[in-house]
C-alpha cells in the first residue's frame, strides 16, 4: 500500500510521535527495557521510535487498541513490514536498527506467551557495509557557520545545533537528551551509548550560539535544551513542557534548513555537506585529529568510542589528506625550481 503521489506507504503518515500512546503490550516491553534490563532512557526513547513504525503498519490491518495487539500475525505480515519500511528508511543501517528493536519486542512477546511461536525469527536484519565518513572539509567549517541563518527562533536553534554538534563531536541522541541548564564552558556530563558518562566541552562561540537561541526561546516549562518549534509542539507560541526535538526531528530540522537557504548557491552547497547531524560528528572528529596532531587517545575521549579501532577510520582521512598535502608541495617546489632555472638561463 503506497501514498497517492507513490512516496512511500500509506501508513508513513501514521507513525505515533513521541507524546503518543502506544498499545498497551508495547508500553509494557518499554518499561521491560528500562526497569528489568536497565537500558538507558535514550536507547528505550530510540526503540520507542523504532517500534512506533511497527505500530503504524499494524494500524492499517488490525485494531491497535485491542489487548493483543499481535493476534493473526505470522510471516507473510512480517515481511510485507520489512518490505514496506524500506520505503520509509531507504538506507539499510537505520532500517536495521529499526528491524533490531522488532526482534527485541517479538522476543519479549514469545517470552509472555503472547505469540505462539518466536516470530523474531522472521525478521532478516539487512546487510550494509560501513563507508568512509564525510566529514565537512576543515576550511569550510567557518563559512559553513556564517552562511548560518538567524532572522527567527528557526534559525537560532538550526544555527545553535550546528554549531553545538560541531564544537561538542557529540551524538544527536546525546545532543537531544540535554536539558537548558546543562551546558557549559567548563564541561558537562552526556548520556552517550551503552548507558555510559562522558564530560564533554564547547567552544565559546558555540555557547553564544546556544545562549542566542535560548534568549529568543524565553523562559518556558519545557527543561530540554533543544525542542522543536513546529505548530504542534507550540500552541500559541507556547511551549509545552514535555516539548523536546528527537533525533529524528533534528534530521528534518536540517533538510528543512537546507531548503530555506536553496536561493543562496555558497550557503546551499556548504549546508548539502552537512546532509546529516552524524556529518558534524565526523567533521568534529577529523578536525581534533588535525588540531592535535593525530591525538586519537584524547579524541577517543571526547567522542566518547570505545576503542580506538573505531577511529581508524578517522586516522586515514586524516592521512590521505596529509599525503595530498605533500603532493602538492612536491608540486609546488618543482614548479618553483623549473621557474627558477629558467631565470638563470
Amino acid at each position: 500500500m503506497t501514498t497517492e503521489d507513490g512516496g512511500g506507504p500509506a501508513w508513513a503518515r501514521l507513525i505515533p510521535g513521541p507524546r503518543d500512546p502506544l498499545p498497551a503490550q508495547v508500553e509494557q516491553w518499554l518499561q521491560w527495557l528500562a526497569v528489568e534490563r536497565n537500558r538507558p532512557w535514550t536507547t528505550v526513547r530510540t526503540y520507542r521510535q523504532d517500534v512506533a513504525k511497527f505500530v503504524a503498519f499494524l494500524s492499517t490491518t488490525v485494531d491497535i487498541r485491542s489487548p493483543d495487539l499481535l493476534e493473526g500475525l505470522d510471516r507473510a505480515v512480517l515481511r510485507r513490514y520489512q518490505l514496506e519500511l524500506a520505503g520509509v528508511l531507504p538506507h539499510p543501517r537505520t532500517r536495521a536498527r529499526a528491524l533490531v528493536a522488532l526482534r527485541s519486542f517479538l522476543n519479549f512477546a514469545f517470552d509472555e506467551g503472547w505469540t505462539p511461536t518466536l516470530l523474531s525469527r522472521q525478521v532478516t536484519i539487512p546487510r550494509y557495509v560501513l563507508g568512509d565518513p564525510h566529514p565537512i572539509h576543515t576550511e569550510d567549517v567557518p563559512r559553513l557557520l556564517a552562511a548560518l541563518p538567524r532572522g527567527n527562533l528557526r534559525d537560532l536553534r538550526d544555527r545553535a545545533l550546528i554549531y553545538f554538534l560541531l564544537s561538542t563531536g557529540c551524538r544527536i541522541a546525546e545532543a537531544c537528551g540535554l536539558n537548558r541548564d546543562d551546558v557549559r564552558l567548563e564541561g558537562f556530563r552526556v548520556l552517550g551509548k551503552g548507558g555510559r558518562h562522558r564530560t564533554v566541552y564547547c567552544t565559546a562561540a558555540a555557547l553564544k550560539a546556544v545562549r542566542d537561541y535560548l534568549r529568543r526561546r524565553g523562559l518556558d516549562e519545557a527543561p530540554a535544551l533543544w525542542i522543536s518549534v513546529a505548530r504542534a509542539d507550540r500552541p500559541g507560541g507556547c511551549t509545552l513542557p514535555d516539548n523536546r526535538l528527537t533525533p529524528d526531528g533534528a534530521r528534518r530540522a536540517l533538510t528543512a534548513l537546507r531548503a530555506r537557504v536553496s536561493g543562496d548557491p555558497e550557503a546551499f552547497r556548504l549546508l548539502s555537506a552537512l546532509h546529516s547531524p552524524h556529518v558534524a560528528r565526523h567533521t568534529a572528529a577529523t578536525t581534533l585529529l588535525e588540531a592535535t596532531n593525530g591525538d586519537v587517545r584524547l579524541v577517543q575521549e571526547v567522542l566518547g568510542h570505545a576503542s580506538l579501532e573505531t577511529l581508524r577510520i578517522y586516522t586515514e582521512i586524516t592521512d590521505r589528506r596529509k599525503r595530498e598535502a605533500y603532493r602538492r608541495l612536491g608540486d609546488y617546489l618543482t614548479e618553483v625550481a623549473v621557474g627558477g632555472d629558467g631565470a638563470r638561463r
